[in-house]
């Protein structure tokens, strides 16, 4: 005959979300049909056969098991199904998991960041906080449990436990990284550009840190080493969401070099010059569809460092640099809507255009 293992919980340490029930729901009959057919489906994921007991006097769900010829440990079957991102599917089992063994680190763990990875904040931060009860040193914990509070927006605990995770281990890629973003959304720029550099300097590939150190650059106003950030991101490549924030934080700061620095381009003159010749032929509604298009594609940053013309629009024929683009887009917003902050300055180009075509 097979082993028997066995665990308890009292009825409202049990997560009622994994059945759809509600307090009020606790000692009816549908509750004890529910847990008995929840763990049934959990155990045998992992080839176990369990039988559950409800017992309303004592308030307390008994579970005994047996393993099957398919068992397969329940920890591996957790790992495998986390790894492939069936997140919100492992849960179950690693909860299941967890009322097994509270004491046992990995399975609190992977059960909190499981919680905060599917934003399921407050769950996440009870139960790694139970972790670092049990083990205080716990590196990936307390990190863990400081992104858990950046996350609920409780940002100076978040940076308190991130630290502590960086008094053990120094050089912890993931802890410096969400220590940056942490610094930089509580407007602590100065503080965030030597984590950041440090977060780059463990891990020189990682976009993210990159990114934010790119970003923590801007802010303290280092814009073009920013700027050289940004490039090492492209150059990698990557998500393009994150490829192209980077190529948008690039345009912000060529526009707003050019605003500081108060240059001419006699090359954005001729562009205007141009477009004005162009629109001279179509009607406003063509204009602004014009104008419109541009805005949008630029909402993806348009590379006006770069004078290959590798744009292309839907209502315009030809192929266009960013600059050019830029240009364009300005001075069609002219036409229909003079007062819009398109996001760069052209005026001085765009006033001698308009006297250059008299």
């Amino acid at each position: 005959m097979s082993q028997e293992y066995s665990f308890s919980l009292p009825y409202d340490a049990f997560d009622l979300d994994l059945i759809g029930l509600s307090q009020s729901d606790i000692g009816g009959s549908d509750f004890a049909a529910k847990v008995s057919e929840f763990f049934a489906s959990e155990f045998a994921k992992f080839g176990g056969r369990a039988r559950v007991i409800c017992n309303d006097s004592t308030q307390t769900i008994d579970v005994k098991w047996t393993k099957e010829r398919s068992f397969k440990e329940p920890k591996d079957r957790a790992l495998e199904m986390l790894q492939s991102g069936k997140i919100a599917e492992a849960i179950p089992l690693l909860w299941t998991l967890y009322q097994e063994h509270p004491n046992d680190t990995d399975a609190v763990y992977n059960l909190g960041v499981a919680y905060s990875e599917l934003g399921q904040i407050p769950k996440a931060i009870a139960i790694l906080e139970r972790l670092i009860e049990l083990a205080p040193k716990h590196v990936h914990g307390l990190i863990g449990l400081g992104v858990a509070y950046i996350r609920s927006q409780k940002l100076q605990f978040g940076e308190e436990y991130l630290r502590k995770a960086l008094k053990l281990e120094p050089n912890n890629q993931w802890a410096l990284k969400n220590l940056g973003a942490c610094l930089l959304k509580q407007g602590k720029a100065d503080d965030a550009v030597p984590v950041l550099e440090a977060a780059v300097k463990a891990a020189p590939r990682d976009l993210q840190s990159i990114i934010g150190l790119g970003q923590a650059l801007e802010e303290v106003d280092r814009t073009e080493d920013a700027d050289d950030q940004y490039v090492k991101a492209i150059q990698i490549g990557g998500p393009p969401q994150l490829i192209d924030l980077a190529k948008e934080r690039r345009t912000v700061i060529a526009h707003k070099t050019m605003r500081d620095r108060g240059m001419f381009r006699p090359d954005v003159m001729m562009y205007i010059t141009g477009a004005l010749d162009k629109f001279a032929d179509l009607s406003t509604k063509d204009v602004q569809a014009i104008g419109v298009e541009i805005a949008i594609l630029g909402q993806n940053g348009l590379d006006i460092n770069d004078p290959d013309q590798k744009y292309s629009l839907r209502s315009l024929p030809g192929k266009f640099s960013g600059l050019h683009l830029c240009s364009i887009m300005y001075a069609a917003f002219k036409q229909f809507a003079p007062g819009e902050d398109v996001g760069i300055d052209f005026s001085k180009e765009y006033e001698a255009a308009v006297s250059l075509r008299g």
